[in-house]
């Protein structure tokens, strides 16, 4: 389905624009959608009230409720559901200096605060959209500079908004969501992540994910795989009938030695010992025949 709105009334401002779009949908909307620009929306009525949404790159299947004012964070998917019809959205759009002083240089927010921006609870700028709107329709002299300002003014405001939720200061350890996710890639393959795959996975900087993991867990990121894939190693040794090459290879190891030296260092002794050790330990308990 073709998710491209009708734009019926547009004013290009010095900060970005405002926009009044709307859609014909059928009566239930499915729809994911990657927003790249950095904008505030707000439903008119009719208002749809069961509308909810999750983020299926961040942390798919947790959806929480989407309200009549809100933010799509720039570049993040989101999976939203809702009743559809007539749906009418006034959008203020920002762009250059607004949308940067806005969203500043931190990394994607945590997944509560991305919930947070789709269910926005602002009076002020609530009022601010409602007098651009009335501005925007208005059917005879329309007032760019009227416009301006009120534009303006809601950069502030939604700047304000990300001050407190977005760029507020955190504990510094990595959320539930984050860490999920990093037991769900290790889970997932034999073959170790990378650390800038696993930070990507988190939506952080490979610098803030030591930082965050190890005050979360008291372990460096890079000791936790070693430790989680000298488990499944371990695991995969248990059958006897799987060679130690192919469980080398299994684990992402590029030759059996490297596998056995990282193995030796993690366990203290090698592979084919390993093995051994509780093939000798499940013979010692095996009933006498």
């Amino acid at each position: 389905m073709d998710f491209t709105p009708t734009i019926t009334h547009s004013v290009s401002l010095h900060g970005g624009r405002f926009e009044l779009v709307e859609w014909r949908w059928p009566d239930m909307i499915d729809f994911t959608i990657r927003e790249p620009a950095l904008m505030l929306e707000m439903s008119l009525p009719p208002l749809a009230t069961d509308a909810s949404a999750e983020f299926p790159d961040i942390d798919r299947g947790n959806r929480c409720f989407m309200g009549t004012m809100f933010i799509r964070y720039p570049g993040i998917m989101v999976h939203g559901r809702g009743e559809g019809g007539h749906i009418r959205v006034l959008r203020a759009i920002f762009s250059g200096q607004h949308a940067a002083a806005i969203l500043g240089e931190d990394d994607v927010p945590p997944v509560q605060v991305l919930q947070g921006l789709l269910d926005i609870r602002n009076d002020a700028l609530r009022f601010m959209m409602r007098q651009a709107l009335r501005e925007l329709t208005r059917p005879e002299a329309q007032s760019t500079d009227a416009l301006e300002a009120l534009h303006t003014l809601v950069a502030v405001e939604v700047r304000r908004l990300f001050e407190r939720q977005v760029h507020a200061p955190t504990g510094g350890r990595l959320a539930s969501w984050q860490y999920r996710r990093i037991r769900e890639r290790l889970l997932e393959s034999d073959i170790a992540p990378s650390i800038s795959e696993l930070a990507a996975l988190c939506g952080i900087s490979v610098r803030h994910l030591h930082r965050q993991f190890q005050a979360l867990t008291g372990s460096t990121v890079i000791a936790y795989v070693d430790n989680f894939r000298m488990s499944r190693a371990q695991a995969l040794l248990s059958d006897r009938d799987m060679p130690i090459k192919i469980v080398a290879s299994q684990l992402g190891f590029a030759h059996p030695n490297s596998f056995a030296r990282a193995f030796r260092r993690a366990t203290g002794m090698t592979p084919l010992h390993y093995r051994q050790s509780i093939s000798g330990s499940a013979q010692e308990e095996a009933p006498s025949p």
